[in-house]
Formats: structure tokens, sequence, C-alpha cells
């Protein structure tokens, strides 16, 4: 069973929003991995464990960012994540919770069609008569690359002898019934599941799991249920069905959801303890490595529409915002003085002063460093165009390279 962690990064202690359009300047950030994303790692490290399978973190966002967080998750507890992918690309940013969620639903697509063309290519080899050899070579190819589960092929020494490739080359079972495991191993793929956190910090909408489903559903052609504020899960793999637990107000669901599935999990939620009933069979379906090396895909990559993904794809605007943790300012045309551009750190007199940004006000500057760039022409008054930059000079700016 493919897991599908979602996570975002966010802003580790502001939130800058320099335009009405509501888009934040991730790559200038120092950003933190959401906390209500933890959750989701939990739970889906808790259905490897169990049911077998893999846990792939799947993010959208700047990768030179991201690369740091992902590297975090390989080692979270208790096993961590097995593989990560991100998504970055110029022309994603500025999106909105639906533009996101496509994105999102794109990149899972094809981490799982990667997964299914290998047990395809097993399949279709068994099918056409190719020789034992040739399979069995093949199979370990696949399985170097983390695309095939230890039932398939694995160099587990307890599984010595009980994988589909050692078998059938040893002649213990015949290609009718190799095909039949291949068969089921790649149902296991078709019975994914994906796990996000409830919300994110720098958001609050909650929205993005669900649609992430609805995308999925657009996708794939079928539907993908979804349930949120998930505070327990069970997964029966064998019936590809996951059963979980809500509260909703006062009231508490049970529910019974078809795999492929979205579920975001609750702060609520607390990890059972894998059978070992269960463990055993996890044995089999799990993949065999971590490849720590995250994966980058772009726009292109994703065969993604244009017209759905960043802020051009945004149905929604987000409304002006302003610094957390710090006072809203006010800036006066023609009355306040302004800094006329980026001023990078300095020092004077011993002191270090910066960096500042472009319209920063002085008044908001130590006097001393404020007289200092005054000598040097940096400061000018507030002025009109000064106004319509700040308001919508990072929607105008997005929306040009996104057409380039």
């Amino acid at each position: 069973m493919l897991i599908i962690a979602l996570y975002k990064a966010v802003p580790s202690r502001t939130t800058k929003v320099v335009t009405v359009g509501g888009v934040l300047r991730r790559e200038e950030m120092d950003l933190v991995m959401n906390p209500f994303d933890n959750k989701a790692v939990e739970a889906s490290d808790y259905l490897k464990r169990a049911f077998g399978g893999k846990v792939v973190s799947v993010t959208m966002g700047p990768d030179f960012k991201l690369k740091t967080i992902a590297a975090n998750l390989f080692d979270a507890p208790v096993e961590g994540i097995e593989e990560s992918y991100i998504l970055s690309d110029r022309r994603m940013a500025g999106a909105d919770t639906w533009a996101t969620a496509y994105t999102l639903g794109l990149g899972i697509k094809k981490v799982v069609k990667q997964h299914l063309e290998a047990v395809d290519e097993l399949i279709s080899m068994l099918e056409g008569r190719d020789g034992v050899e040739k399979f069995v070579e093949r199979a370990r190819e696949l399985y170097e690359q983390n695309l095939l589960p230890n039932i398939v092929y694995s160099r587990l020494p307890t599984l010595k002898g009980k994988t589909v490739a050692e078998r059938l080359a040893a002649g213990e079972i015949s290609r009718a019934e190799a095909l039949d495991v291949l068969r089921r191993a790649r149902g296991e793929v078709e019975r994914f599941i994906v796990v996000a956190g409830i919300k994110t910090s720098d958001g609050e909408t909650g929205s993005t799991g669900p649609q992430v489903a609805e995308a999925l559903s657009m996708e794939l052609g079928t539907l993908v249920p979804s349930a949120t504020y998930v505070r327990d899960l069970e997964a029966d793999p064998e019936a590809g069905v996951v059963y979980v637990e809500r509260k909703i107000g006062n009231m508490i669901q049970r529910l019974q959801l078809p795999l492929p599935c979205v579920v975001t999990i609750s702060p609520e939620y607390r990890p059972r303890t894998p059978s070992l009933k269960t463990k055993k069979r996890a044995i089999l379906y799990t993949y065999g490595k971590k490849i720590r090396e995250s994966v980058v895909w772009n726009a292109d990559q994703l065969m993604a529409d244009p017209s759905k993904i960043g802020l051009i794809g945004s149905p929604t605007i987000v409304g002006p915002g302003i610094d957390i943790g710090t006072p809203p300012v006010q800036k006066i045309v023609d009355k306040t003085r302004v800094l006329s551009g980026k001023v990078e750190a300095f020092e004077l007199n011993g002191k270090t002063y910066g960096p500042y940004e472009k319209l920063t006000r002085v008044v908001d500057i130590p006097e001393e460093a404020a007289r200092y760039l005054e000598e040097r022409g940096l400061v000018k008054t507030f002025g009109l165009e000064d106004l319509v930059e700040e308001l919508f000079g990072g929607l105008i700016r997005i929306a040009r390279e996104q057409r380039v």
C-alpha cells in the first residue's frame, strides 16, 4: 500500500504578505514544517508498520528550502518516510487551495503511476513468455529503484526463498501463480491512501485535503472519498478499505472508506501499536530501502495545465495581510519617508544595522542608521507609484513570470 504523506512548509515566525493577492515570498523566509502535519507523518508511519508499503512525502514550494525539511522526515519517529517528492516551479507560486490541490493531485498521480508501471512491466514479461532469468534481473533492478515490494523481490535475509522472483527461478511456483501475486501487488498500489494534516498554521482553511480528493477524482476518473478530523484509523488492505473515527461537534462518527482515499488527521490522533499478525504481512509488502535524495518535479514534468496552477489558476483572492508579531504600519502618500531600495546589513560605529527592505519607513530605523542612509541618498518620500507597487507589485510580477 502506498501511503502518501502531504506536508507544507510555513514561515517560522512571521507570515509576510506583501500583496493584496496574499502571495507569500517563501523563498525569502525561514520555513519550518507545518506543525499540524506531524500528525500526518505519525499516522502514515503507523499504517506502514501495520500493513506494509512505504511512506512517500509530497509537498509544493521552493525546493532549496524544502529539501532540508524533507531530510528531517527520513529520520522522523518511528521509521520516517522512504521517499520525498517536491513540486517546485515558479509558475506554481501564488496558488490558492484549489490550485494547490490540483498540483498536488498531479504529483500523487505521477507517484502512483510509476509504481504501477513497474509492476505492469513484470506482468507483461511473464505474460509474454520472457525467460525467467530476464524476469528476475529486471525485478532486481526495479527493486533497487524502490519500485517493488519485498514479496516480489527482496535482499532481506529473513525473506530468502520466499519472494516471487526466487520461487519462480527455483521452479517452486508456476508463471500463473507468480502472475497472481504480481496482480495482488498491483492492487496494493492502486489502493493507496493520502494522509495530510488537518490545516496549516499560515492558512487555517482546512480545505486543501478534501480538495486533493476532488482533484484526484477528476484526474483518475473515479471517486476518491475523503474524511477530515480523523482521530483514529485502521486499514484493511485485503478488503481495500480504511476505518476512521472522527469527532464532529458532540458527535462521534465511525466511517468506512474504500481505497484510494484521502484523510486529514486531527491533533487528537494517537497512533496504535501494530499487532503481530499484521506485522508479518507488512514485511512482505514493505519496500526495501530509503531514497534520501528528494525528487523535484516542475509543472512540465507533471503535465500541468498552465491555466490551473499558481496565481493564474486560483479562483480566490486573499485580502491584504500584515506581519504577525509586529504592529501594522501606516504610510501616507507624499509624506512618509521610506527607503528607496533594499539595503543589506552594514556596520556603523561598531554596530550592525539591517538588512532593510525597500519602502521600510525611516521612522522604524534607528536614528543613527537613518541619518547615515539619508546622507547617501537612499531615502525618499513615499509616493503613489510606491503604493501601487506595494499593493499590486507581487501580483503583476508573478503574472508576468507565468506568461513567459
